[in-house]
């Protein structure tokens, strides 16, 4: 396992690398783009290189940065109101093209990057037919794809399974990959609190060997690429997105032990999203508590 952090990239794209080395991070997440707006951030080529450079002196591979918040592909093709949040609507915006548009930026910043991919929210249905909606996810990415050529990946992440959102289910990560046309740019990124916020018992003992199991019957092992690794606060199975620190939500150290010894697992970049223990994000506790259960999950197999 090479293990990582989601760091921030404030003040340039490239000093990410230096806040991810103070971690000890050997992987790397970042937001290319501000996740709360559709505005595009113009990376300097200076700031490139020296993204590129700082990660090739550190040894940090892989690396991949996370879509912005607001893409949402399931979203219907068609003008709707817009506007700040919390605020009438001053104008329209077809959410689903700006998604489009929106993933076609980050692919080509990616590639610009060295990065191995995006992992990507798949989206919601916002209330129409699923099947419809996962047909639009689908089309989605595959023009985005086309339109943004080189080998930055999309990497579809399972969601906590909150309201109508896609990607719940193993089996809807897979229609959707289906309806992108598959292909090698197209992986998968699970993380360990949607999983169980979802319904699926990560937490129990080897509980994770029998949902890879699942994974590997209904999507395919070979086609994961990235691990979030978080803690739970809400309880088991109950579709809601917040993460705890290593060890201390639902999840625990055991099932974050089990989880770090899986054997299909190792290799694999696993990033932190924890909240930290100061709310600053991860940080050097995070990170040594999770070496520490990889050590003691690797011992008791």
């Amino acid at each position: 396992m090479r293990f990582g952090a989601h760091v921030s990239s404030s003040g340039g794209i490239s000093k990410a690398i230096g806040r991810g080395a103070e971690l000890g991070c050997e992987s790397l997440q970042v937001f290319t783009h501000n996740p709360r707006t559709w505005r595009p951030i113009n990376h300097s080529d200076d700031e490139i290189a020296a993204f590129r450079a700082g990660a090739a002196a550190h040894g940090m591979e892989p690396l991949v940065s996370h879509g912005l918040y607001l893409i949402n592909l399931g979203a219907p093709d068609r003008e709707v109101p817009s506007g700040p949040p919390g605020k009438p609507a001053t104008t329209t915006r077809n959410i689903y093209r700006a998604s489009v548009e929106s993933l076609v930026q980050h692919l080509t910043i990616g590639e610009r990057l060295g990065l191995q991919g995006v992992v990507l929210h798949v989206g919601s249905s916002k209330g129409s037919d699923e099947a419809e909606a996962i047909g639009r996810i689908g089309e989605g990415i595959a023009e985005a794809l086309a339109t943004a050529p080189g080998d930055c990946a999309v990497l579809l992440e399972n969601t906590a399974g909150a309201g109508d959102t896609i990607g719940r289910s193993f089996a809807q990560l897979r229609a959707v990959a289906d309806a992108a046309g598959g292909g090698p740019r197209l992986g998968f990124c699970l993380d360990s609190q949607h999983l169980f916020a979802s319904g699926y018992p990560v937490h129990e003992p080897r509980g994770i060997d029998r949902v890879l199991e699942e994974f590997d019957e209904v999507v395919g092992l070979s086609r994961l690429r990235c691990l979030h690794l978080n803690d739970s606060m809400t309880a088991f199975g109950s579709n809601r997105d917040r993460h705890e620190n290593i060890g201390d939500g639902g999840i625990g150290e055991d099932g974050m032990r089990s989880i770090l010894g899986c054997p299909a697992l190792q290799g694999l970049p696993v990033i932190l999203e924890v909240p930290g223990l100061e709310g600053t994000g991860p940080d050097a506790e995070n990170m040594a508590r999770v070496r520490r259960l990889h050590a003691e999950g690797l011992a008791a197999r």
